[in-house]
């Protein structure tokens, strides 16, 4: 996928994001989402780390706690130390300052912004997503090398089985098939347990087992 394009659609996801948490206001801001330990506040912040913290520097931090995770806590905290209303105007007049984190380039934070926005939404019952195609993109990144060492809740996850999408014809893999639209694979695939109900096929239960073990 062409950088130029992820990164128009990283530019939209991210108002797309500011206007939803919006609509949610200060009430909602310490509501869980799909991400283990953060709320709503902490989850829009996060978006804001490839924009505010360049490579060097979220290394060092990753250096200092020992994890690159806990990097991603320590900054998304940091950054949600505020109103809510002045973290969404943030990531709204910035939306369109490009990323290209030094290990995964601009795939990462266009991955991000599709999945996080799910985190946020699916909890609160909203329907907001973005279209099935840039879902698709997303299974392509997930699925890369690259993508695997950052996205999934553990090492050889997506091994064994067939990924196939209903609703794009992307598929990857062998073995078991594992077969729901793009958007739940993509969010079972990055460890989103609150998804597994929307899997089926005759790999569905292995990936219970992994992901809820």
């Amino acid at each position: 996928m062409d950088d130029q394009q992820l990164l128009a659609w990283t530019a939209e996801h991210r108002v797309l994001v500011a206007d939803t948490v919006d609509s949610l206001g200060e009430p909602h801001a310490s509501d869980p989402t799909l991400c283990a330990g953060w709320d709503v506040r902490t989850l829009t912040a996060h978006l804001l780390q490839p924009i505010r913290v360049p490579s060097w520097r979220f290394l060092l931090t990753a250096a200092r706690v020992r994890s690159m995770a806990r990097a991603c806590d320590v900054i998304a905290e940091r950054l949600a130390d505020r109103p809510l209303r002045e973290i969404t105007a943030e990531l709204r007049d910035r939306a369109g300052t490009p990323a290209r984190p030094w290990y995964i380039g601009a795939a990462g934070p266009f991955a991000d912004s599709c999945i996080h926005l799910r985190d946020l939404a699916q909890p609160q019952g909203l329907p907001v997503t973005v279209p099935v195609e840039r879902w698709a993109a997303v299974l392509d990144i997930i699925a890369s090398p690259r993508g695997q060492e950052s996205f999934l809740p553990s090492k050889g996850f997506l091994d064994g089985l067939r990924w196939e999408a209903t609703d794009t014809g992307w598929a990857w893999g062998e073995g078991p098939v594992v077969r729901s639209t793009a958007e739940a694979l993509a969010m079972t695939m990055s460890g989103r347990t609150a998804y597994l109900g929307q899997v089926g096929g005759e790999g569905a239960g292995r990936l219970a087992e992994r992901t809820t073990a």
